[in-house]
């Protein structure tokens, strides 16, 4: 069962609003379900919880319930009772259920408290979150609770029931409450319901018999989705609503190709909301939520590869506007890259760091940075090539842009090309090949016809005999190589975004079969362990958080190039 609220959070397209399980903070490994407001990021210890929630039977006695998760609602089982869970218009939580209960508790900082406000309603404040919030009882009964003490009021909670059915909401908010009364119940479920069919209904076909695979990387698309506010600029998607509250600045490329197929304007979103904080000098922030933006690090220079097979697919999606935005996005990009990232014309650009790269704690950064390897160029390569179209009729730029590649093209070969491989090299120490079988090596593949017919039947052959390709698709680190870790972040374990780049880089190479092979592999993958950040490569079990957008995106891209139905 892919649908497992164990992993997968409950939320809605468009909100911070989350339900998920969490640990419990003082209590060894114990879990339970929690209310979240995941806005602020995730250098936030509290990952935006609220409240934790509690379950009582048709006695008022406290209950385990069976929790059952759909894109619209997630239901609580409790004997022969139920509490169900919709979330209705902007952060609004609707609650029914019948012969039980359920009781919120405020598990925040010690300024949490309750006052009755002037309109006769209890609102309660988690201070530290910066969220407010009034539940209210539609039929049944509400009963909220917290003493007052000095400064704050302790045991905060709210507990809807009734000795029959019973309806309720919460809204949350920061400053006042919402106008307008709360709708009911079984609007906000046809309401949720509808948005999400109205969703699913447009996303390219999938494999046959992989139905629930295909739902849950659609529905977490949609779910993972954030509002515009604050330092967002644009509706987001989320990496995860579990732990990765942020968007990154290579991972929103992946979500941007997941979603391109059915909605160009949220995919350009993807891009822009990370743009739209370009530094002058080019930089890319590392990441990106609500309230901070980092520039502690970077992420590689994905986005004009990322752009050229979205305008590929659908050439509309470029229009005037869209074009003339990222001319100068990615034009400034590659401007940070040659000119901060390498000391002079004749040299490589380096990742001074693995976040940089992406592949964070991988083999080729085991001795530190900065670090020369061959996806860099070969990123910036491409982004040339994608400049160099966007530029149209300005044939002068047009001509600069490409003898840029060339050169970018003519360094990777001359400093990085073994005869038998690309290697990466530190920059300080740029004579030596850094040891291990990474995966890195063969990002050359994308470079296509640009590659020489030697170059891709070495590396093909390499990628095949070196072990990389497992049961479950490409290893981040060959399971031969003596740096492997099942569970080893990007020593090993399988990752969606390379596994996206090595089939492109297969196709372009004309090596169609497998590039069907590490689609087919990675579809059955999820399919299996389901949205996984990644999947240990021998075993095919989901590791770290399990309900991963880019995951999600890489999914339904390769699931539709192995379906009939798409053309």
């Amino acid at each position: 069962m892919l649908f497992d609220i164990e992993f997968v959070p409950f939320s809605r397209r468009g909100r911070f609003l989350t339900l998920s399980m969490m640990r419990v903070p003082g209590r060894d490994g114990e879990r339970a379900l929690y209310l979240r407001h995941v806005a602020g990021g995730d250098e936030r210890p509290s990952l935006g919880r609220l409240c934790r929630v509690e379950f009582l039977d048709a006695a008022g006695m406290t209950a385990t319930p069976v929790l059952v998760l759909s894109p619209e609602r997630l239901d609580a089982r409790i004997g022969e009772g139920e509490v169900t869970f919709v979330i209705g218009e902007g952060e609004r939580l609707h609650i029914a259920g019948k012969r039980a209960g359920v009781r919120f508790h405020l598990e925040g900082s010690r300024y949490d408290y309750v006052y009755r406000t002037p309109q006769g309603e209890d609102c309660l404040v988690a201070a530290v979150e910066n969220v407010k919030f009034i539940p209210r009882a539609i039929t049944g009964n509400l009963k909220v609770t917290g003493a007052w003490q000095h400064d704050h009021s302790e045991d905060v909670s709210f507990a809807f029931s009734g000795a029959g059915a019973f309806e309720g909401n919460v809204d949350f908010f920061r400053t006042v409450p919402p106008l307008g009364r709360p709708g009911h119940f079984a609007e906000a479920l046809s309401g949720a319901a509808a948005e999400f069919a109205e969703w699913y209904a447009r996303v390219p076909k999938g494999v046959e018999g992989r139905d629930e695979a295909h739902c849950l990387a659609s529905y977490l698309l949609w779910a993972n989705g954030v509002p515009a506010g604050g330092a967002l600029t644009r509706p987001a998607i989320y990496m995860s609503k579990n732990h990765m509250i942020n968007i990154w600045s290579w991972d929103n490329a992946f979500s941007a190709l997941g979603v391109a197929a059915f909605d160009p304007d949220l995919a350009f979103d993807q891009f822009a909301a990370i743009f739209d904080h370009q530094d002058a000098s080019g930089l890319l922030p590392d990441y990106i939520n609500d309230r901070d933006v980092l520039f502690a690090f970077t992420k590689p220079p994905v986005h004009g590869w990322a752009v050229s097979l979205i305008a590929a697919a659908d050439p509309s999606f470029l229009t005037a506007e869209r074009k003339s935005y990222l001319r100068d996005a990615i034009g400034k990009q590659l401007d940070y890259w040659l000119t901060y990232g390498r000391g002079d014309a004749t040299s490589l650009p380096s990742y001074f760091h693995g976040n940089d790269s992406g592949w964070d704690n991988a083999t080729f950064f085991a001795e530190g940075g900065p670090v020369i390897s061959p996806d860099l160029p070969v990123f910036l390569i491409l982004a040339c090539e994608t400049l160099a179209d966007l530029l149209e009729d300005d044939t002068e730029r047009q001509a600069t842009w490409r003898r840029k590649a060339d050169d970018l093209q003519a360094l990777l070969f001359e400093r990085l090309w073994t005869g038998e491989t690309f290697g990466a090299r530190l920059a300080a120490d740029p004579e030596r090949i850094l040891p291990g079988e990474n995966l890195i090596q063969f990002m050359p593949l994308l470079l296509g016809s640009r590659l020489t017919p030697d170059m891709r039947e070495k590396l093909v052959a390499r990628l095949v005999a070196g072990g990389f390709i497992t049961e479950w698709g490409p290893a981040t680190e060959s399971p031969k190589s003596s740096f492997y870790e099942d569970d080893g972040y990007w020593r090993g374990p399988i990752w969606a975004p390379t596994t996206m780049l090595l089939w492109d880089g297969l196709r372009r190479q004309g090596k169609i079969e497998l590039a069907h092979e590490v689609a087919e592999k990675f579809c059955s993958l999820a399919s299996k362990s389901g949205m996984a950040e990644n999947f240990d490569a021998r075993s095919g079990r989901g590791l770290r958080d399990r309900a991963f957008a880019w995951t999600s995106a890489v999914y339904l891209v390769l699931a539709a190039s192995l379906s009939a139905d798409n053309p």
